[in-house]
């Protein structure tokens, strides 16, 4: 007989449909786990909230929950009959999930606390650790987060731990030519220092903030897109909320054949259409390539500033046509 994958808010599934679904979660996660915790959490029944499952017949084989948050969606509650497992649906149901929402809103990240053993089950759909493990009703868990955003090239996602993305960032990242205009200059010398790089953008990530790789469709990498918070220089921010920059580094391979910016511009309206209302590109005032590209995607050249990084700065603005901009030089 055939597994079939379904979707549905709850009032939308049949009663005995929805019994199987939650009989089914609460003999994996009470009684196989043996966690005494609420199962029925009121969660199924918020706006947006959506159950996907696979049946066989009359029977649930595999569930799960699909939950639309403010910033964020998020995947939970993935459960697999005992006498289902080993038959790839559990895996299935989660591509069906990822495609569902990668389609619903491209770009915006899908979240979801894994059992740390699962971790490396969950990196089969893109999903990337982005946090401190916790435990949670006694059981070892980890943040895991997952980014895709497609545009006419080029394919945005997470940066990974896997060898292939660390030895490209360590590659881009002790040429010269890279570190040129970024920060004191200072190449990288140990592939070490990928990992200390890594855990910092990992701490970037907040709703559609955060570092993305860019790659071809076949999985060339060619460089990073950045949307994240931008630090004042000391004593100048006078209470104002952080600016949010968008900036862009790439490998020397990839230079010159639009890819900077193809990337930022995706990234650019993806910030617009989840209510980022001003943008900023700071370069060195010498990196006049980078400045050509903060133009190219509509940001407009506000002169020179020392309101970040404590150093003197190219600028570059773009923001809503409802904000009054507020210009310091």
């Amino acid at each position: 007989m055939a597994v079939t994958l379904h979707r549905a808010p709850v009032a939308a599934i049949d009663p005995l449909t929805l019994y199987r679904l939650l009989w089914l979660r609460v003999t994996v996660f009470v009684v196989e786990q043996q966690a005494a915790y609420p199962e029925i959490d009121g969660r199924d029944i918020e706006s947006g909230a959506e159950l996907m499952w696979a049946v066989e017949g009359d029977d649930v084989l595999a569930t799960l929950r699909i939950l639309r948050e403010t910033q964020n969606l998020r995947i939970g509650r993935v459960a697999t009959a005992p006498d289902a497992r080993g038959r790839g649906i559990a895996a299935d149901l989660m591509r069906a999930a990822v495609e569902v929402l990668d389609a619903e809103a491209p770009g915006i990240p899908i979240l979801l606390d894994a059992q740390a053993h699962l971790a490396g089950w969950y990196g089969r759909f893109g999903f990337v650790v982005s946090g401190p493990p916790f435990a949670e009703d006694g059981i070892p868990h980890v943040p895991m987060r997952r980014t895709r955003l497609v545009t006419q090239r080029l394919v945005l996602r997470e940066w990974t731990r896997d060898d292939a993305d660390r030895a490209f960032l360590f590659d881009m990242y002790r040429r010269p030519g890279v570190r040129r205009y970024l920060g004191d200059g200072r190449v990288m010398v140990e592939a070490a220092e990928v990992d200390s790089l890594l855990d910092r953008w990992a701490g970037l990530a907040d709703g559609v903030l955060g570092v993305r790789a860019v790659a071809t469709p076949g999985g060339a990498r060619l460089g990073s897109v950045l949307l994240k918070r931008i630090p004042w220089s000391a004593g100048v921010s006078d209470g104002r909320p952080d600016d949010i920059e968008i900036g862009w580094h790439f490998h020397p391979d990839a230079w010159g054949g639009g890819h900077a910016t193809e990337a930022a511009a995706a990234v650019m309206e993806l910030a617009r259409d989840h209510g980022i209302r001003r943008i900023v590109a700071v370069t060195n005032p010498a990196n006049t390539a980078s400045g050509a590209v903060a133009e190219r995607i509509g940001l407009r050249p506000a002169g020179e500033t020392r309101d970040y990084y404590d150093t003197t700065c190219a600028l570059y603005v773009w923001h809503d046509v409802d904000e009054v901009p507020v210009e310091r030089t």
